[in-house]
């Protein structure tokens, strides 16, 4: 029998041992794996949480709006110095300016990291004022990795921070919400080098209405100022209406590739053909006006008071030969711009926004103007029949689609490929386009089949009350359509259910495609007769 080996042995025998490499290798942990692995790991868990948790705050972008995109990571990064050292970047990718004893000033052991900044003077759950001190500013040009800022003041755009995000060596895109430009304007250049999308927006969270004692002619001019430093370097420009100065036509736009006027028209009439005189490079064009009705002198009954054409017959083709996509808001069936349109159009897109200057608080909005029905589109379609190369057309409506509207469509357009209606606010989704399995109605398969190449068709409702299964309902109604339209390829319905959405913007699509007809579907029951809708709408906003 062995004698029992001493402790001391036992360790000598441990250290002189020779490693035995046929043992099973350890198996690697997370914070082992290879740098480029890891990160491939964790931005998985970034973009997913993304897709399926932050998705539910953008019905509520003011309570979105300050949520810290990475915290799902805090805990990942408390673990170990490897795991915190890859993290960081997602972390501290989007940030806010905030006070606290340490100053107001990021640390600039995170300049690095911080490629989303937004600088405001209060916060939007607490109206106390935030101190946006100079060192705060001047800190915004030393940040090398830097590509979006959001400016949110109640006060005018001070020229200190202006320059200093000029001098940002990689800032790509500068949006200003709650835009007041009457200040002074800063004497310096403003190279703004990388700076290739500026958004210039009169709302905000706290309401739309224009500020008050706003000095409008000094305003105008520090714009026009602004839009000439710029318009060499710009490819994408967003700007409310309003701020649109008269020396707009006489810029030269080089580069510039996408336009989009949105909220009120200019405080002088400008044609559309005239705004877009001096862009040779633009693509894609919205002019997305809504009515004022703060201004009533602007609104007569429901129609818009102005007119986006001219009648000086000009195509927008003649300065704009690569022009191929173009978005109208609120446009009147007459309106002479349907005459100006290229014929080398591929995208037209007929929306009716609601006014975003309705109420201070965010209240309940009021309905859109939705000036196309099976009696006015006609009028409008008569002036498009040179669009022989447009293949896709989205459209608002004032009522449910019936067949006499995609029957006008088909004999002036057969050539489209996609085509989208957005059912108007406040209706219920028992309409025989949409889910009711009992009154479709024929003729709109009859319809469709004017189009000799429709691939896609979509349908954005606003939800209110479903009757019916509505998960199947759809499904059935896309057999429906798909076995009356042999070209059809996928039928794809939004839901949207947000009532303080602006305008008719579309929510998560549900695409379906021909793999539903080998599915047997049971019909849905009969929808019962639909309820009144009651004028008084309650919040739907979450409580502070």
């Amino acid at each position: 029998m062995p004698t029992p080996s001493h402790p001391d042995t036992i360790a000598v025998e441990l250290v002189t041992r020779p490693l035995d490499c046929s043992a099973a290798p350890l198996r690697p942990t997370l914070d082992t794996l290879p740098a480029d692995i890891l990160q491939s790991i964790i931005k998985l868990l970034y973009d997913e949480w993304l897709d399926n948790v932050h998705p539910k705050f953008r019905s509520y972008p003011r309570f979105d709006h300050e949520r810290c995109q990475g915290e799902y990571l805090l805990d990942l990064s408390l673990t170990c110095r490897n795991l915190r050292a890859q993290t960081m970047p997602l972390i501290f990718r989007e940030v806010y300016n905030w006070e606290s004893s340490r100053g107001t000033v990021w640390p600039k052991s995170l300049w690095p990291y911080l490629k989303i900044i937004h600088i405001r003077e209060c916060t939007v759950r607490n109206p106390r004022k935030l101190d946006l001190s100079l060192e705060t500013i001047h800190s915004l040009a030393l940040m090398p990795s830097l590509t979006k800022a959001t400016v949110r003041l109640d006060s005018s755009v001070p020229p200190a921070l202006l320059h200093s995000l000029s001098l940002a060596p990689s800032l790509l895109r500068l949006e200003i919400h709650q835009a007041r430009f009457d200040g002074e304007f800063p004497c310096s250049p403003l190279p703004f080098h990388t700076l290739e999308t500026l958004l210039i927006s009169s709302s905000g969270f706290r309401g739309g209405a224009s500020q008050e004692n706003v000095n409008h002619n000094k305003q105008a001019m520090n714009f026009g100022l602004l839009l000439h430093a710029l318009s060499s370097r710009l490819t994408e420009l967003r700007i409310s209406g309003e701020f649109i100065p008269r020396t707009f036509p006489s810029i030269e736009w080089l580069y510039i590739r996408r336009l989009a006027i949105t909220e009120h028209e200019p405080r002088h009439n400008v044609p559309v053909p005239e705004l877009i005189s001096n862009m040779p490079a633009l693509r894609d064009l919205e002019v997305l006006y809504t009515l004022d009705t703060t201004r009533a002198a602007h609104v007569k009954g429901r129609f818009p008071s102005f007119h986006l054409g001219d009648q000086s017959g000009r195509i927008l083709s003649d300065r704009c030969p690569l022009l191929s996509r173009v978005a109208l808001g609120n446009v009147l069936p007459d309106d002479s711009i349907f005459a100006q349109l290229p014929g080398c159009l591929e995208s037209l897109n007929l929306r009716a926004p609601v006014d975003p200057y309705r109420d201070a608080h965010m209240g309940f909005p009021r309905d859109a103007y939705c000036p196309f029905n099976e009696h006015t589109l006609p009028k409008a379609l008569s002036h498009m029949q040179h669009l022989r190369d447009l293949t896709e057309l989205c459209l608002d409506l004032d009522s449910f689609v019936k067949a006499p509207i995609i029957h006008h469509i088909g004999l002036i357009l057969p050539q489209l490929e996609i085509l989208e209606f957005r059912l108007p606010r406040y209706m219920f989704l028992d309409s025989p386009v949409c889910f009711n399995a009992r009154d479709r109605d024929p003729a709109i398969l009859l319809a469709l089949n004017l189009f000799s190449r429709l691939l896609h068709l979509r349908i954005t409702m606003h939800f209110q009350r479903m009757h019916s299964d509505p998960h199947y309902s759809r499904e059935v109604t896309a057999q429906w359509f798909f076995r009356g339209v042999p070209t059809l390829r996928t039928v794809s319905y939004a839901m949207v259910g947000n009532i303080h959405t602006l305008g008719f913007d579309s929510g998560s699509w549900q695409t379906l495609d021909r793999r539903v007809l080998d599915f047997i579907l049971p019909t849905p029951p009969p929808s019962p007769p639909p309820l009144q809708l009651s004028r008084t709408y309650p919040s739907v906003f979450p409580p502070d």
